[in-house]
């Protein structure tokens, strides 16, 4: 009993001891810790040698946490703290275990942070031995935090290779780059903020520091810079003037050995327990609990001489401290009462603004179809035919105007056509042979069979579609056709010639400005523009693969994003069945092969006018209109994707990782507005296979295609010449083939192109369809390879499943390297080839099923179904959104739906229907803008670059150029009972009349 009755009476005087010593410490050094090195002086201290304690201080706390998603780009699992991996050594030091992960990709660690919360600004020094060379990648912290951007990080990392260990030092989130740290090989020569780096055998400095052992870790934090230091050397600065978003608020600080997973800074996690040390800490600092008065009396009772200094090592204890420390700092709420008026303002015009564009919207609402004038205007109105060749019509002198009233004119337009009986116009319309506007009534609409009337110019006037018309009298058109032609006027076809013309009664005696009828065939409903565009012929069965691809790319992108394992082989599962899926469905649906389709269908309709007519106007048609055909849309989402990304609405994004186990999905906003114009002429230009920039910045990235579609356009535009000029056909035949092989050995995407090109080219040139379908042997031969040649682009996806040999990664190596020819399984660059490569099993399916697609009723059946050709029209809307809605909506409902601890099953299924439901809410939306800035901006650019403008009018057109000049000389006066001028309805042109017959023309200017 003696021995251990004195060893409990050591154990009592060393406490003791240990206690006098510390209150010591905190008399001695009651006025502050001083540094002379940065001339720094600090408050508080919290100094604690882990081998001289038995148990955790009280001025530390141990983490138990257990993260449910984390916030990276490349994290993949989950953190957690248990205090059970908390363990103090005897006589040695604190030791962090990290465990195995979980099945469900939980990594528990080991974390304690300072009791305080109080600490703001300071100098904090650790002892640490980071993990063991042996074990896969973890990272044991040193660091302080108060929120996702205010944080501080020194992280030592052994990674998953010991010659890639290193040490990072973060602030505020920074991306984990390997600038923003050092490797363990790498020494720092000088004691500056300016590095150089020189590679030594396994040791850090001069070979005094070693960081698999254990090593001095500081970080100097004050308002002006954040200084980390490795072993007394320092390497990295950060200054505010340089970085305004330093961290400046009070936090604890935290020293904790965790593992995420990720890729680019620990990778990891360890598959067998990992420990990490901490011999000693040492922090100095400042708290933000201390008040003005405190620091006053503190100012004018100490001097520097009278503080201790930081590197003392014989200093030991804690400065005491009030529980408030212990409370997390709040920011004070400072509500200003200045910008409430500005922000009712704002409310209110926004809420004008949203009314006025909904009424405007139920108003003219464009979903509304126009009903059929036979439906609505029963009466057949009184016509007479237009003359023929040998007849002349018959008008009376005195018939000099029309008119209508604006009450029966606004009601007819409003029903959508003419009253039963007649319309009346309010202003005048001269007669035959007299100028409406220019000189001339314009031409009868030849392609709609009506007269559309322009309701915007301050005259009415008569629409046409064609420029040269705009001389044109009502009388020359009644012209017969003979004469017409002798004339060089416009032509008339027969079934215009058989319009009718309004019957025009006798005028009023009594009116000055005779009336006259109009009859509904004469004035239809006004109309916004004068010729619609044709209806664009649509191949049912084509438009239905289209639309079945563009669902098919949605649906792996959604795979991809969240459920990566039945995409990706070898990716984490969350289910069994993901990997039966991966095995089975995605070689058949979710691959590359169904992205090809789309480059051989569009070559169909961009050279099918030229191969039927060999007329150039359809090859400069295509140039103009394809690439602001597809630019405008694109430039236009992009630029709305910029404002929401820049916004926050795809923040959450960042988070799902960690959720779905897969790092495909990134986004991140452009810099400057000059990166998105850079970027989004970069997508016009780029040659591929390169991918575009802006793939980094656009959701999915999907945009690297429109470089292929681009530069496809001008080599099958190229091409298409070439080809028609060769009349053999075998001959032509054989350029075919020299074409596909040499551009699939290139590695380029134009052997997609040139297979729908020669597609195109057999059915409008040769008509192999017809040809085929009258020699059965022929058809079902051909029909049995292509579905073999499906099978066979199939079955390259699915031996990888089951076998060592991959097809791909075969094909992509027996192709020359573009930087040095070599076959590129001699080169760095040998494997499997990504994703923007083309490759050889897709093409033969993408040849293959377009030729069955062309040749089988009964798959032309199926894909002409209505569900496939509803979605037809949107399918661009589709393409360039559906990874925004993913990726903003999808990741933020699975964050909250993970947070609401939803199974994962659940959490994906409701965020799968949710998403699709939204995109195709959204498409009748944004489809008609997407259409109306693509095809019609881009017929008004072909129309302008073809059609000649109209000729030049005068400012004041229709009235003289001296109208308000002899208004000033007192020509006109006063009430208007006179004006010296009238109007030549033919010329436009002032001639001096009468005064008493112009008093009705003054009367008509007061009008306008």
């Amino acid at each position: 009993m003696f021995p251990l009755s004195l060893f409990i009476l050591i154990l009592v005087l060393s406490a003791l001891v240990a206690a006098e010593v510390q209150n010591a410490n905190r008399d001695i050094c009651a006025c502050g810790f001083y540094d002379p090195n940065t001339e720094e002086l600090f408050t508080d201290s919290i100094i604690v040698y882990f081998n001289e304690t038995a148990s955790l201080p009280i001025d530390f706390e141990a983490e138990h946490y257990q993260h449910k998603y984390e916030k990276d780009w490349n994290v993949l699992y989950r953190q957690g703290a248990d205090p059970s991996n908390v363990r103090l050594t005897a006589n040695d030091s604190l030791q962090l275990v990290v465990s195995p992960p979980s099945s469900d990709h939980l990594v528990r660690g080991a974390g304690i942070r300072t009791a305080r919360r109080d600490i703001h600004y300071g100098s904090f020094r650790s002892f640490i031995k980071g993990p063991s060379s042996q074990l896969r990648g973890s990272a044991m912290s040193m660091m302080w935090q108060y929120n996702e951007t205010e944080i501080t990080e020194l992280s030592v990392m052994n990674t998953d290779k010991p010659s890639e260990a290193w040490i990072g030092t973060f602030v505020n989130n920074e991306f984990t780059t390997r600038d923003l740290g050092i490797n363990f090989t790498t020494a720092l020569q000088g004691n500056d903020a300016n590095r150089n780096y020189t590679v030594l055998d396994g040791t850090l400095g001069n070979g005094s520091i070693n960081p698999w052992d254990y090593t001095e870790y500081r970080i100097d934090w004050t308002k002006d810079f954040i200084k980390f230091y490795i072993g007394g050397n320092i390497t990295r600065m950060v200054s505010h003037k340089d970085n305004t978003g330093m961290p400046s608020v009070p936090s604890p600080i935290y020293l904790k050995h965790w593992a995420t997973g990720n890729q680019y800074s620990m990778e990891g996690p360890p598959r067998k327990p990992s420990v990490a040390s901490v011999g000693w800490t040492r922090m100095f600092f400042n708290s933000s609990s201390t008040t003005d008065v405190d620091r006053m009396e503190f100012a004018a009772r100490c001097s520097l001489a009278e503080a201790c200094l930081i590197d003392d090592t014989s200093l030991r204890g804690t400065t005491p401290y009030s529980k408030a420390a212990s409370n997390q700092w709040k920011q004070s709420k400072r509500k200003s009462i200045k910008r409430m008026p500005a922000l009712w303002i704002s409310v209110i015009c926004i809420a004008f603004s949203s009314l006025l564009l909904a009424h405007a919207l139920i108003r003219r609402a464009p979903w509304r179809k126009q009903v059929d004038s036979d439906e609505q205007c029963h009466s057949p109105p009184a016509m007479t035919t237009l003359p023929n060749a040998s007849e002349e019509p018959q008008h009376s002198s005195r018939d000099n105007s029309i008119r209508v009233s604006p009450e029966s004119s606004r009601q007819s337009f409003d029903n959508g056509c003419a009253s039963k009986d007649s319309l009346t116009i309010g202003r005048t319309v001269p007669s035959p042979g007299t100028s409406v506007y220019g000189g001339s009534i314009r031409s009868p609409d030849l392609y709609s069979g009506s007269t559309p009337f322009d309701s915007r110019g301050t005259t009415p006037r008569i629409l046409s579609p064609y420029s040269s018309n705009f001389n044109t009298t009502l009388e020359e058109l009644t012209l017969p056709e003979h004469t017409r032609i002798a004339k060089g006027l416009r032509t008339i076809s027969k079934q215009a010639s058989e319009k009718t013309l309004p019957v025009m009664p006798a005028p009023n005696p009594d009116d000055k400005i005779p009336m006259e009828t109009v009859t509904q065939s004469v004035l239809p409903a006004p109309r916004m523009t004068a010729h619609p565009p044709p209806q664009r012929e649509r191949i049912d069965y084509l438009a239905g693969l289209v639309a079945l691809c563009a669902i098919l790319v949605t649906v792996m992108h959604f795979g991809l994003t969240f459920v990566p394992a039945i995409i990706i082989p070898g990716a984490p599962q969350h289910y069994a069945s993901e990997a039966w899926a991966q095995k089975f469905i995605a070689p058949f649906i979710l691959n590359q092969m169904w992205l090809g389709v789309f480059f051989t269908t569009s070559v169909r309709f961009l050279v099918a006018g030229y191969l039927k007519r060999g007329n150039l106007k359809d090859i400069a048609k295509a140039a103009v209109r394809r690439t602001p055909r597809l630019m405008i849309p694109v430039t236009a989402i992009a630029m709305l994707e910029y404002f929401l990304v820049d916004c926050g609405a795809t923040k959450y994004l960042r988070y799902i990782p960690s959720i779905t186990w897969s790092n495909w999905p990134y986004v991140t906003r452009f810099p400057t507005v000059g990166h998105f114009v850079s970027e989004i002429l970069e997508l016009m230009y780029l040659v591929p296979n390169a991918v575009p920039q802006i793939t980094f910045n656009y959701c999915t990235g999907v945009l690297w295609t429109i470089a292929v579609q681009l530069q496809g356009t001008w080599l099958i535009l190229v091409g298409v010449i070439v080809v028609y000029e060769v009349k053999t056909p075998w001959k032509r035949m054989a350029y075919f083939v020299f074409c596909l092989v040499n551009h699939w050995y290139a590695m380029s995407w134009g052997s997609y192109l040139w297979f729908g090109l020669l597609l195109a080219d057999l059915d409008i040139t040769y008509a192999y369809k017809q040809w085929l379908h009258k020699r059965p042997l022929a058809y079902y031969s051909l029909m049995v390879f292509c579905w073999l040649c499906i099978i066979a682009g199939f079955a390259a996806n699915m031996i990888p499943n089951w076998s060592d040999f991959n097809f791909a990664v075969y094909e992509n190596n027996i192709h020359p390297d573009p930087s040095s020819g070599e076959p590129i399984w001699n080169t760095a660059n040998a494997g499997y080839p990504a994703y923007y490569v083309p490759r050889f099993n897709g093409l033969i399916f993408a040849a293959g099923i377009q030729v069955i697609v062309e040749l089988s009723p009964a798959v032309q059946y199926i894909l002409s179904m209505r569900v496939l050709l509803v979605l037809f029209p949107h399918i661009f809307t589709i393409y360039l959104l559906h990874g925004l809605v993913f990726w903003s909506w999808g990741s933020w409902l699975m964050i909250l739906l993970a947070d609401r601890d939803f199974s994962y099953g659940v959490n994906v299924a409701i965020v799968g229907v949710t998403s699709y439901a939204l995109l195709l809410f959204i498409l009748p939306i944004v489809t008609p803008i997407v259409e109306a800035l693509g095809k019609d901006v881009t017929t008004l650019v072909w129309m302008s670059a073809t059609e000649r403008s109209p000729p030049r009018r005068r400012t004041l057109f229709p009235f003289p150029d001296d109208l308000f000049t002899r208004r000033e000389s007192g020509d006109v006066e006063a009430g208007g009972t006179s004006y010296p001028v009238s109007v030549t309805a033919t010329s436009g042109r002032s001639t001096p009349s009468d005064k008493s017959k112009d008093k009705v023309a003054v009367r008509e200017i007061g009008a306008f």
